[in-house]
């Protein structure tokens, strides 16, 4: 997941978010998605099955061997295979479970809806929907801003004849 600061503005009845240019008027409605990551217990259970299975699986192969896993220097090359896999499962573990939900600002107009900015903050979310929907009612408001945007994944963009494809970011 990436973090970057983004301007959102209205000027002139236009909503800006970053370079994107959203018109007031064509806008239908701003509202906010939460998107909770995975169930806690669910992340716990795959992770125990995972560690469950591969102690299994090398306990069957030292048997296999007569112990030979136990007894000799060749042993090594097993036992760090079995903790590097421990201990990237624990740290992709721990990840999953420190993550924090995230709230999500979509811009729906009269043909699409678009996933405007992702902040962890619900609060900020919520402030632009505010602004937002008052720049609609009032002509004379305008507004500007710096919003924390987190871009999770691939960005794909198929409008028109002129699509830029996949654009990876790291």
């Amino acid at each position: 997941m990436a973090r970057n600061v983004i301007d959102v503005s209205v000027s002139r009845r236009v909503l800006w978010v970053a370079k994107d240019a959203y018109p007031l008027g064509h806008i239908a409605r701003a509202r906010q998605l939460v998107w909770w990551p995975p169930k806690r217990s669910r992340v716990i259970i795959g992770y125990v099955r995972k560690v469950f299975g591969v102690l299994v699986a090398f306990g069957i192969l030292n048997a296999l061997t007569g112990g030979a896993l136990r007894n000799t220097a060749a042993s090594a090359v097993p036992s760090l295979i079995l903790l590097g896999f421990l201990a990237y499962h624990t740290y992709r573990l721990v990840t999953q479970l420190r993550q924090k939900p995230l709230y999500k600002l979509v811009i729906e107009t009269s043909s699409s809806s678009v996933t405007a900015v992702v902040s962890y903050h619900a609060w900020q979310i919520e402030d632009l929907i505010q602004r937002i929907m008052e720049a609609i009612d009032n002509p004379q408001a305008e507004f500007a801003i710096q919003v924390e945007n987190v871009h999770i994944g691939d960005q794909i963009n198929q409008y028109g004849d002129h699509n830029t494809g996949k654009t990876v970011h790291s």
